[in-house]
């Protein structure tokens, strides 16, 4: 009897792993659509109501949920109190919003990369610059979307069969 709640526990354990895992992918689906979302407000803040970035940060960070709501507001600080260097201050900012998500480096990349790319242009060139980080974005979150019902099962099956196996070896 022993054994055998030994054998589930391990099963258990082993099917958790998978379900977190799963877990991080579903969080890095929503953390990508999230970056999207922030990219079409900054391009409707700054095309349609000319807004400079850092009052778009202001009105982000009232609208935003975590990780973003506070590295916006911070940024918006730093820029009106101590004026500054806007991708310096968006980089440290941003990565430390960053540092505990399950993102990758290359999803990361799309929010660390913004000021680089939008330069000291008028809004409409703003607004295209916008553009590309937005299509970037959403065609990561698409393609992470197609995978993670594949991955998913994949994990499970894995995670499963694997407190299996790993029972049986035990016993």
């Amino acid at each position: 009897m022993l054994q055998l709640t030994g054998c589930l526990l391990i099963i258990a354990g082993c099917t958790g792993i998978a379900a977190v895992l799963c877990g991080d992918l579903r969080s890095r689906l929503l953390l990508l659509r999230q970056i999207s979302e922030i990219y079409e407000d900054m391009k409707y803040y700054i095309s349609y109501q000319k807004a400079t970035v850092p009052e778009t940060l202001l009105r982000l960070s009232e609208r935003e949920k975590e990780p973003f709501s506070e590295a916006f507001l911070a940024i918006y600080e730093r820029m009106n109190k101590q004026g500054g260097n806007l991708p310096e201050i968006w980089r440290e900012q941003m990565e430390k919003a960053l540092a505990h998500t399950p993102l990758q480096a290359k999803e990361k990349k799309l929010m660390l990369d913004f000021p680089s790319c939008l330069g000291y242009m008028e809004e409409g060139a703003q607004a295209g610059a916008l553009n590309e980080l937005l299509r970037e974005a959403a065609r990561q979150a698409e393609e992470l979307s197609g995978e993670q019902k594949n991955k998913n099962k994949m994990m499970m099956s894995l995670g499963v069969a694997g407190g299996v196996l790993l029972s049986i070896m035990l016993l």
